[in-house]
């Protein structure tokens, strides 16, 4: 029998929507509690020893934080696996795993500390080295929606999430060169998997979010009208419902 489980979380947070992708692959029953991250409740800080979203509270006795370490507890409450049983395929994957958690920093750079288009430049820099070598490290993936999505999936999929609302207020492809990468981050954007865990106003709410920062990027989405910015950010997605 499984154990009773809550996820505290945010509705935009990438890390949050990793754990919440696992539940779902897995089929793992679970209630779930959203706060604000700006607000963030006392019962909260005393869950989370890093003040941190996500956590995940166990037969309300228990708590786990980080994102990759309650994916890990996950993946052995079930049959199902989201990482491989193969021990070189399985430390390979952590090794990608790794420079994807770049790409997330790097992209949290963007919203929250490029304060000029130079680090802007530098960032996007970065990300396009860390992009290269996921495409030497891994092959070209294709993505239906009956797929069983793995770990490294899922992750990727809160990676490339944000660029095209990104792209649109930089003016910038981060998909320049990376045929294959394109190709996986359109199918997991399809995935009922990946829809799900996000509201359908992603778009507009992580606009807002994003605009309320003082960086380069906030101020580039501020000059444009939201409902243009989604029209355009779907466009890029070559997703018409997210």
């Amino acid at each position: 029998m499984l154990p009773s489980l809550r996820l505290i979380g945010h509705r935009l947070c990438p890390y949050v929507q990793r754990v919440a992708m696992a539940l779902s692959q897995n089929a793992i029953a679970h209630s779930r509690t959203d706060i604000a991250l700006d607000d963030k409740p006392d019962w909260f800080h005393a869950m989370s020893p890093t003040g941190n979203v996500p956590v995940l509270v166990i037969d309300d006795d228990k708590t786990l934080f980080e994102a990759a370490a309650i994916c890990q507890y996950l993946d052995g409450l079930t049959w199902r696996k989201l990482y491989p049983t193969d021990a070189y395929d399985r430390a390979l994957h952590q090794g990608i795993a790794a420079v994807g958690e770049k790409i997330l920093s790097l992209t949290a750079d963007l919203i929250y500390r490029d304060f000029s288009e130079d680090r802007v430049d530098a960032t996007l820099h970065q990300i396009d080295g860390q992009l290269s070598i996921v495409t030497e490290l891994l092959a070209p993936r294709t993505i239906v929606n009956d797929t069983s999505l793995d770990m490294l999936d899922l992750l990727f999929a809160t990676i490339f999430r944000p660029f095209p609302l990104i792209s649109v207020g930089l003016n910038r492809d981060f998909f320049a060169g990376f045929e294959g990468l394109c190709k996986w981050a359109d199918g997991l954007a399809r995935h009922k998997t990946v829809r799900d865990v996000v509201p359908p106003t992603y778009v507009m709410e992580m606009h807002a979010f994003v605009v309320q920062k003082n960086g380069y990027l906030s101020n580039r989405l501020r000059m444009l009208p939201p409902k243009a910015v989604e029209m355009l950010a779907n466009r890029r997605d070559n997703v018409t419902e997210l």
